[in-house]
């Protein structure tokens, strides 16, 4: 099997320098490459039995776009295999053909590790850029679509499955156009400015983070408290990382503004430097864009290394926790009464506390008040 590259240079950077040994990244990281091979090898299975063939299994308007711990390079084993076919065209009775020929092959796979995504509805289905692109805010913003449209942003990657496939292509196109929309249609965006910071998307960004926190209490009602301590820990790091990567994205804006003599695609457009970060930015996992934050901008080497020790530390532990298959059990039964007294809750807890205090002390340090980064956050984060 091939070596699979490395999605967090940063991060194994910033391992390094530390002294710190992080090894549940590494092992993501080959279980997800793993995962992703048997969720091809799967697909091209299924498709072979039907009239498609192996060789040309999406249109040429759709992709097959990933999310989750899969998106993140954080797999393990127990992780849900959260996909959506992308859409960017008309509607044809073959994207429903393909979307269950995909639901099959994950299904065909649940021996080989592959499990299909929740209940929820969000994932598993059809997706049409229309509604990512066209329906930001207002009463047509649902939150199913809020989420779609933010977790392409955050934690999402296309897969192709055969070299004559577009998947990369329109998942990029899609990608763009809702760039184009938070940054060229930002009335107080100004990359010219002194003011670099993209509210639009900033907003949308901490309205999501808002949405998913009182959409667990609603599942915590809906499910009758079933699974709520699982969903309770990955409120507190695997969803707490990707608000987190979203703001250091934001104040990366300002704070390590692009190069307003990069590539150019629209000429009176001066804010094409910063929707090309910004698709490169989506295209990165959340960990190493935090990771590449903290390299960047913060400079103060004490500071770094205490806040690199604390939130990679952190998470590593998260990682190694939930690759346990009893103490992740024990989460998914664990009943609200108990919590205060369960070893396995309490934990996962004190791992969450501990990344918590890591974002707190990048985001909010108050000991040195020129600190820039705390200092857009008391801006755009708090009043």
């Amino acid at each position: 099997m091939t070596v699979p590259a490395n999605p967090f240079p940063s991060l194994s950077k910033l391992e390094k320098e530390s002294n710190a040994s992080w090894p549940s990244f590494a092992t993501c990281v080959s279980t997800t490459h793993e995962a992703e091979m048997v969720l091809k090898a799967a697909i091209r299975d299924e498709a072979k039995k039907g009239s498609m063939t192996a060789n040309r299994v999406l249109d040429a308007d759709s992709s097959l776009v990933l999310f989750g711990s899969f998106a993140r390079h954080e797999m393990l084993g127990g992780s849900d295999c959260d996909w959506t076919l992308l859409i960017d065209g008309s509607a044809k009775n073959s994207h429903a053909s393909t979307a269950r020929l995909i639901e099959r092959a994950i299904k065909a796979a649940d021996g080989k590790g592959l499990h299909a995504p929740g209940s929820s509805g969000t994932f598993g289905n059809l997706c049409f850029s229309h509604d990512l692109v066209h329906r930001i805010g207002g009463t047509e913003d649902s939150n199913v679509n809020l989420t779609r449209r933010i977790l392409m942003l955050l934690e999402s990657r296309p897969v192709s499955l055969s070299a004559s496939d577009s998947a990369d292509p329109i998942w990029s196109g899609v990608l763009n156009c809702i760039l184009e929309r938070y940054f060229e249609e930002d009335a107080h965006f100004d990359p010219t400015g002194p003011r670099k910071v993209p509210r639009f998307l900033l907003n949308d960004l901490t309205r999501y983070w808002r949405t998913i926190g009182v959409d667990y209490a609603s599942k915590y009602r809906d499910q009758g408290g079933q699974k709520w301590a699982l969903r309770n820990a990955k409120l507190r790091l695997s969803r707490k990382l990707l608000f987190a990567s979203g703001l250091a994205f934001c104040f990366r804006c300002q704070i390590d503004p692009p190069d307003p003599t990069s590539g150019v695609l629209f000429e009176d457009s001066s804010s094409h430097p910063f929707i090309q970060a910004a698709a490169k930015f989506a295209g990165t996992p959340p960990l190493e864009v935090l990771a590449q934050f903290i390299d960047s901008c913060v400079k103060d080497e004490t500071k770094q290394k205490l806040v690199v020790g604390k939130i990679f530390g952190a998470y590593d532990a998260w990682l190694t926790f939930l690759d346990d298959a009893e103490k992740r059990k024990r989460l998914e039964d664990l009943s609200h009464h108990e919590a205060d007294t369960d070893l396995v809750f309490q934990e996962v807890r004190d791992i969450g506390k501990e990344f918590a205090s890591g974002l707190k002390l990048l985001f909010f340090d108050r000991e040195n008040d020129e600190d820039p980064i705390a200092n857009l956050s008391l801006e755009y984060v708090g009043f």
